[in-house]
């Protein structure tokens, strides 16, 4: 390999495992012939390539390092500027170059180690760096990023080699902030950081934890984690955001959290501050504080309070030893500050077990917070996207195929998130990892369901609460069909059909309604959608197909009677009644589609063959074809979309069935 080859691999390596780097946090760098190459702002360590590096003449970065003349704006920035070679795509450099231009060292590479941190946020970190690591590590008190660092940096390699009277080593321990790992090799770099990692892993689990567990601390089988989820995440999620785009609420009730959060170590970082700027970006400085107890009124009140005294609304929300609750624009931002919160109550914990653990002081972290280097580095890392359903949380049951999972995968395309909701767990989370691989991580998850269970209703919405805080548009797809006449349908198929169909769509609604209800008592202008796809079979009746075309009548009774009730929650209740999917599961599976069942029934005149079937219901059609899963969401867009209407049945039937 080359040095910038070693670069990539090393950076992509460490990057991809979050014991070192959490959201695409640190950064990395090469030296080649007088220039600094070095990761853009925004750009994931995971997934650098040697395209993305931004080129940097090295003796003007450290021109500028040892300068005492004024710079107008950042200095950094301005060192940029007149060092800049090239920058593809007009990316702006990591904000780090200065302490990367003047390490001599090929390499350099900058995390954020869970392992490390908890020896860089301590109080006694310098103590603990010369105790556990000797003169194998020089370590460097918190110094505010940018010009700072690096001359705070610079000044302990200088005075190491005072000290010793060798040059300084490729192991750097920033306090409150990380480490650099430098050297010439990809070998070199790795042997370091695992050594580094390993020695300070073992000082953590020296002598056995002999702290008592917190009496606070709520088991996990006790069910109050579930209620608090059920209670606080949809009001969370009705209070942030905007009307137009709820935040994202994610839960987090592991051992970890819950029982960190009732210690001293977990008491730190919900009332003296956060460990490290990346958990200030990405996790806020502090959290909001909630009662097991706290109800929608309480929570209202409580984030009115924070926005009070911090001017923002919180990222972070914890019930000490039940659950800690992360908000995002969307699920991965969510995930991303939830997990950088909990990466914070892991390094206090393991800093109390070596010392005592350290946080930012009020101006070390008001730095961070108004610094516009980490505004523009959150805001390029930060998802891009737009659409009609740009945001909307959106579960779709019976969406592991046919129509449910083309709806699904229209509506991803217009910027939803996406729940499918499907029996076939397997076959749903196959299909959500597709998706998810097109669209992006955290647009389509997976849940089960049995929609003709109540339970298994109850079940899969609590998933999703826990997952999204809450969702905005339910739409109930799932549903069965079995052809045959009056005088000879096993009564076992026509309770199948009534019980998926109809009895299904009145279970999902019952879940989802309360949540649905509880985002708009909190936040009364962001009303929610609650969508079934019923069929034309709902609009007029069926010869030998009487269980489905029932089932769907009462769909549409269900509808309009669910729209007059749950109107003063702030619940749209609508339905779309399409035509015939022809080239969906439902009608051309070989063994049990509608082609298949219709010919054996008898129902098309003369048919003798699939074939004549199809087109017996092809030239029923003015369009002359079947309807699409594009077809029914441009109805779901409208349904949205629009504020005056509720209770309709909306036909998609290319003009086969026409209101009256």
């Amino acid at each position: 390999m080359n040095l910038v080859e070693d670069l990539i691999a090393v950076a992509n390596h460490f990057g991809a495992d979050p014991e070192y780097s959490r959201a695409g946090g640190g950064n990395a760098s090469v030296k080649v012939d007088g220039v600094l190459r070095i990761k853009p702002s925004g750009v994931p360590l995971a997934t650098l390539t040697a395209a993305d590096l931004v080129g940097l003449r090295t003796d003007v970065l450290l021109d500028a390092l040892h300068s005492d003349e004024p710079d107008e704006g950042d200095p950094v920035m301005t060192a940029a500027t007149r060092a800049l070679v090239d920058a593809p795509g007009g990316r702006r450099p990591s904000v780090e170059i200065l302490f990367h231009a003047l390490i001599p060292d090929a390499l350099v590479l900058h995390t954020h180690p869970l392992v490390a941190n908890a020896l860089t946020c301590n109080v006694d970190a310098e103590a603990l760096t010369s105790r556990l690591l000797g003169d194998e590590a020089v370590f460097v008190p918190y110094t505010d990023p940018g010009v700072p660092l690096a001359r705070e940096v610079e000044r302990a390699r200088d005075a190491y080699t005072a000290r010793t009277g060798r040059l300084a080593p490729g192991i750097t321990l920033l306090g409150n902030h990380g480490i650099i790992v430098s050297g010439n090799s990809a070998a070199e770099l790795t042997e370091r950081a695992e050594w580094l990692t390993a020695t300070i892993a073992a000082a953590i689990e020296g002598p056995p934890d002999v702290i008592e567990p917190s009496p606070n601390v709520i088991p996990a089988n006790a069910g109050i984690p579930g209620t608090a989820v059920a209670t606080i995440a949809p009001a969370l999620r009705g209070l942030l955001g905007t009307p137009e785009r709820l935040a994202v609420v994610t839960s987090d009730s592991s051992d970890l959290v819950r029982t960190v959060t009732t210690t001293p170590a977990g008491d730190a970082i919900l009332t003296d501050g956060p460990l490290i700027p990346d958990q200030i970006v990405y996790a806020g400085s502090l959290p909001l504080v909630l009662d097991a107890s706290a109800d929608a009124a309480i929570v209202t009140a409580a984030v009115t309070g924070y926005r009070e005294r911090h001017g923002k609304d919180p990222v972070i929300t914890v019930v000490p030893g039940v659950v800690a609750f992360g908000a995002g624009a969307d699920l991965v931002a969510a995930q991303t500050a939830l997990a950088t919160f909990s990466d914070a109550l892991r390094v206090a914990r393991d800093a109390n077990r070596i010392g005592t653990v350290r946080c930012l002081n009020v101006a070390e972290r008001g730095f961070i917070e108004n610094w516009e280097a980490e505004s523009y580095r959150k805001a390029v890392a930060a998802s891009k996207r737009a659409g009609r359903m740009d945001g909307k949380v959106v579960l779709v049951t019976g969406a592991a195929q046919g129509f449910g999972l083309g709806i699904a995968t229209e509506l991803l395309a217009e910027g939803a998130q996406v729940v499918l909701a499907d029996l076939n767990i397997d076959l749903a989370r196959q299909k959500a990892a597709e998706l998810g691989a097109q669209h992006g991580p955290g647009r389509a998850v997976a849940v089960a369901v049995n929609v003709a269970d109540p339970d298994s209703q109850l079940a899969a919405v609590a998933e999703v609460v826990a997952t999204f805080g809450g969702l905005d548009v339910f739409i109930s797809n799932a549903g069965v069909l079995r052809a045959e006449g009056v005088m000879t349908q096993p009564v076992a198929d026509f309770d199948l059909v009534t019980n998926v169909n109809y009895r299904g769509y009145f279970l999902g609604v019952r879940a989802v309604a309360p949540i649905l209800a509880a985002q708009h008592a909190v936040r009364p202008e962001a009303w929610s959608d609650i969508i079934e796809i019923n069929s034309k079979s709902g609009l007029e009746g069926s010869k030998r197909n009487f269980a489905y075309a029932g089932s769907k009548f009462g769909g549409i009774g269900l509808t309009q009677s669910f729209a007059l009730e749950l109107v003063e929650y702030g619940i749209k209740v609508n339905a779309i009644c399409p035509g015939n999917y022809l080239d969906g599961p439902l009608w051309s599976d070989p063994e049990r589609g509608l082609f298949v069942q219709y010919l054996r029934a008898g129902k098309v005149p003369g048919a003798t063959t699939i074939e004549d079937v199809r087109a017996f219901y092809e030239a029923k059609v003015p369009m002359g074809r079947g309807c699409t899963p594009s077809d029914v969401a441009k109805a779901v867009y409208y349904i949205v979309d629009q504020a005056y209407e509720t209770g309709q049945a909306v036909p998609v039937t290319g003009g086969q069935n026409m209101l009256n």
